[in-house]
């Protein structure tokens, strides 16, 4: 049996945090109680959101972290296809206010929060995927969405905070039954019903695993359809246009413009004081005393790289007293790397 999945170290310098938060909203509003402020604004969804945040802040001290949001208004795959997603209700007032807090509190903690017109948080966390291998970190994609399975793979995990889950290829398939790179087609051929994707009817994903096993992608089962039998090939023949309309509609959009500085540049923890009133304003006490003291602010850096610059810092150490300092190594392998500067604090 192969080792499960693991997580990279805490505080790896190597590593972004892609946070998924519209699911983790969605999750908080329907799986915790209903709970309001004294004042009678809702605060449940924000209370599960901003606890899943400080635990993830607590165990995993990520160094580079982001947030990937679904835009508002137009969406590309409504354009092709009007009926998706077209199943669901409006969200209801209290959950759209809950959205507007949390996007407060993120902003509060310094998080960089990413969208693209059109497109929704699993395109926005496709493309910061790729921006990560482009620049050779690793990815940790904090979600619970199948969708994003497609994605994992060497250097990137999903890590769902609330199941204690972390999936990578062979997670992905024992929970499939084939690896990443034919997720998108399993998906297509399943279909989706909570996005009113249409799929395959009567494909479900053992048919589905089985095809793809046996002729490798969602091209390969058609060009060799004689070779299906049963009830399979027919429902196949009958919605093969659907079929390719659905892996549109699965697909993921990893070709998005972002901002990648932004996204990748080093957390400073955000601002204290606004996390705090925050917290005052929608009566978080307990959330309030797990900031002890003071929530982390954003750090001030300073880059010396004068003989005047040096002399500087020399003062202000002899002033200090006393002072804290860190190697910065060109790599992950303190033994071998070349050593290019020093972190002084």
């Amino acid at each position: 049996m192969a080792e499960s999945t693991q997580l990279p170290a805490p505080a790896d310098p190597e590593s972004v945090h892609i946070i998924d938060i519209s699911g983790y909203i969605f999750r908080a509003y329907h799986a915790l109680p209903p709970l309001s402020s004294s004042r009678g604004e809702p605060t449940h969804a924000v209370r599960g959101v901003v606890s899943m945040l400080m635990k993830l802040f607590e165990e995993r001290k990520p160094t580079r972290i982001c947030v990937a949001v679904d835009a508002r208004g137009r969406s590309v795959r409504r354009d092709r296809f009007p009926e998706y997603k077209a199943n669901r209700d409006a969200p209801p007032p209290d959950l759209d206010q809950q959205i507007k807090r949390v996007m407060e509190v993120l902003r509060a903690f310094g998080l960089p929060l990413l969208e693209v017109q059109g497109y929704e948080a699993d395109d926005v966390i496709a493309a910061l995927v790729k921006g990560t291998k482009a620049r050779g970190l690793k990815s940790v994609i904090v979600s619970a969405d199948k969708d994003l399975l497609q994605l994992v793979g060497e250097g990137v995990v999903m890590y769902d905070t609330m199941r204690d889950r972390v999936f990578g290829t062979e997670e992905t398939i024992a929970k499939f039954g084939v690896p990443p790179n034919q997720v998108r087609d399993l998906l297509a051929l399943m279909g989706d019903s909570s996005d009113n994707v249409p799929g395959v009817p009567s494909v479900g994903v053992k048919t589905a695993a089985k095809l793809l096993t046996a002729h490798g992608s969602l091209d390969g089962i058609y060009e060799n359809l004689d070779a299906v039998k049963g009830r399979a090939k027919a429902k196949l023949e009958e919605f093969k246009d659907q079929a390719y309309l659905s892996r549109e509609l699965v697909a993921l959009h990893e070709e998005l413009e972002l901002d990648f500085d932004a996204a990748f540049a080093e957390w400073g923890g955000g601002d204290g004081e606004a996390i705090r009133r925050l917290f005052t304003e929608m009566e978080f006490n307990r959330l309030l005393n797990d900031l002890k003291a003071e929530a982390p602010k954003a750090t001030q850096v300073q880059t010396v790289l004068s003989k005047e610059g040096l002399a500087a810092l020399a003062l202000e150490i002899r002033t200090a007293g006393r002072f804290a300092f860190e190697s910065v190594l060109a790599g992950g392998f303190p033994r071998s790397a070349d050593l290019v500067g020093l972190s002084i604090n």
